[in-house]
């Protein structure tokens, strides 16, 4: 099979390393060869050593952008990297399924297009007060969504908010989450910590608003039955006012992996808008996949229901005041085991994986 992972987020985006990277290197493990064609801006503070280790490696390409994304030019860069006939592009994202298909344009050879649907763009634009680039998503999606290329969608709540507009085929569409990876997230009975009659939480995530790391550590100093523990790629400025908050950056993947044993909860909130319900954090499924229930104030996107139909996976409170009053348990060793055997068998990169290459092999008989 003669296959292609386009990006155009770049080496310093949050998730290149917990979702391209990971599945990237799992491809290569099953013996499925994937070319990696990285879109990255030149302003972005590069981490050298990362790039570098990536540069170096022949199914690596780079397409740098000098300003912004032209999609016409980038298609056309694009095209002299891409060898052979029969070729499937795996689009990360709108803006590179656009660019694919802009390149299938360009080309006598044999190209398929799957779009690797991410989120309800156009809503987060909206709520963000962006229209500029909200009628351009809008614009993105009508040509993507009416064009003969195939569709992985992170959840079925995000294909039915496009499909009411668009009528999409359910037979071009698979539907793969935004999942954690399972070769470094998994349940251990290793211990790094005295024990505790304390409910342990832990919040790994980054520093942008969006996330209200602020609002969850002045909720949890509060409560002086919990102990937070807050993981963010840099340091968060904050005045501490309890003994009961630790804050820790900079942390690698298997460190994170290794210190989350000893918690009961993962905690996240986001504000209930569309784009929000019909996402599928990975913060949310590495949580449950080391064994973690999950506490989530107004919305873990479309776990939402799942989580508040069933108290083994978690709890979901409408409000912050709700988090200060909310009865929380220790999670017992069984309860950890139950949690990461769903996870496994539903939000894990393995369970994606299988769905990808058996899209490929479908795609490469279509030939």
């Amino acid at each position: 099979m003669n296959i292609y992972y386009l990006t155009l987020e770049g080496i310093t985006s949050t998730v290149f390393e917990s979702q391209v990277l990971s599945l990237n290197k799992r491809l290569d493990k099953e013996q499925i060869d994937v070319n990696l064609l990285i879109g990255q801006k030149y302003k972005s503070r590069i981490p050298l050593i990362k790039f570098f280790k990536l540069w170096i490696k022949s199914s690596v390409s780079f397409c740098f952008l000098k300003n912004g994304i032209n999609h016409d030019k980038i298609a056309a860069r694009l095209l002299r990297k891409i060898k052979g006939n029969n070729i499937i592009i795996h689009c990360r994202n709108i803006e590179a399924a656009y660019v694919g298909l802009l390149l299938m344009g360009k080309t006598n050879k044999r190209i398929q297009i799957i779009y690797d649907v991410r989120g309800y763009v156009e809503g987060e634009k909206i709520f963000f007060n962006e229209p500029i680039r909200e009628r351009l998503f809008k614009e993105l999606n009508e040509t993507l969504f009416n064009s003969d290329i195939n569709f992985s969608f992170i959840s079925k709540e995000l294909y039915n908010v496009y499909n009411n507009i668009y009528n999409i085929d359910e037979s071009k569409v698979i539907f793969c989450n935004s999942a954690y990876d399972d070769s470094i997230f998994y349940l251990t009975n290793e211990s790094i910590a005295v024990k505790t009659s304390l409910i342990k939480i832990l919040f790994v995530g980054g520093n942008q608003l969006y996330q209200k790391t602020l609002n969850i550590i002045k909720i949890i100093e509060k409560r002086p039955d919990v102990e937070l523990t807050v993981i963010t790629p840099k340091r968060i400025n904050i005045t501490l006012t309890g003994k009961n908050i630790k804050l820790l950056n900079g942390l690698s993947q298997k460190e994170i992996n290794v210190l989350a044993n000893d918690f009961d909860y993962g905690i996240i909130y986001r504000d209930n808008q569309i784009f929000n319900a019909v996402a599928t954090p990975t913060k949310v499924a590495e949580y449950l996949g080391k064994g973690l229930r999950v506490i989530a104030i107004n919305s873990a996107g479309s776990y939402t229901d799942f989580i508040s139909n069933n108290e083994l996976f978690g709890k979901v409170v409408g409000s912050e005041k709700e988090l200060l009053k909310l009865k929380l348990d220790k999670t017992s060793i069984d309860q950890k085991k139950a949690i990461n055997l769903f996870a496994v068998k539903n939000l894990s990169l393995s369970n994606n994986l299988e769905k990808y290459i058996d899209l490929y092999k479908k795609l490469n008989e279509n030939f």
